[in-house]
């Protein structure tokens, strides 16, 4: 493999895990919905996707569920840990990350909304190792969307070619692979090893 100048990662799935069905779960406490009911909201909801672009701010964002959904006694700081708290670190896709940074520029592409991302932030030192953060809600667009990734390489100022993309959802590798981007699914801290053959020796 011809050693790239960009390592671009995503974050869900890839250095953390999250459950959002805690955030069902958790939100079915301050409601007559059911479970089943709230998961349909957010998977059909369009609320959701103009979130993760920047287009709603949080409390906003909070208000609108809370009127959907018929919240009662939940608080914005209280749902705000309600929304929070699902991630848990992979450290083995960490270790990874730690291999590469210092010896390639290391960027993270993120469908991510605003509250996700500080709370991440926050709770994670290895978002610091990055060169590059790059975030839907700051973009304004969504993977798979091309502006996106052209997004991440300009700020990195390199061309597809000199980029690896790593993404657990296929769709997004395909959205890269369209520009010229060298795109890997991933699947498990073991493939990726193999995937950066090359580049991790």
């Amino acid at each position: 493999m011809n050693k790239p100048e960009l390592i671009i990662f995503d974050l869900g799935r890839v250095l953390v895990d999250f459950d959002f069905w805690l955030v069902i779960r958790r939100l079915a406490r301050f409601t007559k919905f059911t479970e089943k009911e709230i998961r349909r909201y957010f998977l059909q909801t369009p609320l959701w996707g103009a979130f993760e672009r920047g287009e709603v701010a949080p409390k906003d964002f909070y208000n609108r569920v809370s009127n959907d959904l018929k919240l009662q006694d939940l608080s914005f700081k209280q749902f705000a840990v309600v929304w929070n708290t699902i991630f848990t670190e992979k450290h083995d896709s960490v270790s990874i990350l730690a291999r590469l940074k210092g010896r390639y520029r290391v960027a993270l592409l993120s469908n991510v909304n605003i509250l996700h991302w500080e709370h991440v932030r926050a709770t994670h030192d290895f978002i610091r190792w990055f060169d590059h953060p790059i975030t839907s809600f700051e973009v304004g667009r969504r993977k798979p969307d091309p502006d996106i990734y052209l997004a991440t390489l300009h700020a990195a100022g390199v061309s597809p070619s000199q980029a690896i993309f790593i993404d657990d959802m296929e769709s997004h590798v395909l959205g890269a692979r369209s520009l010229g981007i060298r795109a890997h699914r991933f699947t498990s801290a073991r493939q990726l090893t193999r995937d950066l053959d090359g580049v991790l020796s």
